[in-house]
């Protein structure tokens, strides 16, 4: 009994992984309604890759929807020669999180937690198209002002936070296995 619990408990959280686990950019993606949709996320623990190129006075969007509540991490890699910027936007247009240097070196990275269900985009440019101000002015990024030339990976990550009802439900399983054992 205790065994089918646990399978129970682990298949329940292991899900399938959604949207793939690699994906090539593909032009035109320079703005949010010619983004390239990688997919929707809507299991716990999901990753992929997303690869493409930065060339002068370009930027490269990503849509992609949230079935659950999500913590999401973005990290940027491309060579020395090469310095990007990233926004995460929502449907409506808001910019919610702008990165400039925060991974290694001149590499955005961004984590949001507790990201609510819905469409969000994710912008890859180069460094002099936004900045930080766009988090509250709203400037999406565009691929004006930079001369920025490289190849790119970023690496995306999600997990789904659980709705209240499912903790609960967890708790109960630890619960039922714990007063077993006695």
């Amino acid at each position: 009994m205790k065994t089918t619990i646990v399978f129970i408990a682990a298949a329940t959280l292991a899900g399938t992984a959604a949207a793939g686990t690699f994906f090539s950019e593909v032009e035109s993606n320079n703005t949010i309604a010619t983004a390239n949709d990688i997919g929707i996320f809507d299991s716990p623990g999901g990753a992929m890759t997303l690869e493409g190129l930065i060339d002068q006075g370009d930027v490269d969007w990503f849509g992609f929807t949230l079935a659950n509540t999500a913590t999401l991490s973005f990290f940027a890699g491309f060579g020395t020669s090469g310095d990007g910027l990233m926004q995460i936007v929502a449907a409506g247009g808001d910019v919610i999180a702008f990165d400039d240097d925060s991974g290694i070196g001149l590499m955005p990275a961004i984590q949001i937690e507790n990201l609510s269900a819905g469409t969000y985009y994710l912008s890859f440019s180069g460094f002099g198209d936004v900045d930080a101000g766009s988090v509250a002015s709203d400037e999406l990024a565009d691929g004006l002002g930079h001369s920025e030339n490289f190849a790119y990976k970023i690496s995306v990550g999600f997990s789904v936070v659980p709705a209240p009802s499912a903790l609960a439900l967890m708790g109960l399983g630890g619960i039922v296995i714990t007063r077993r054992r006695r």
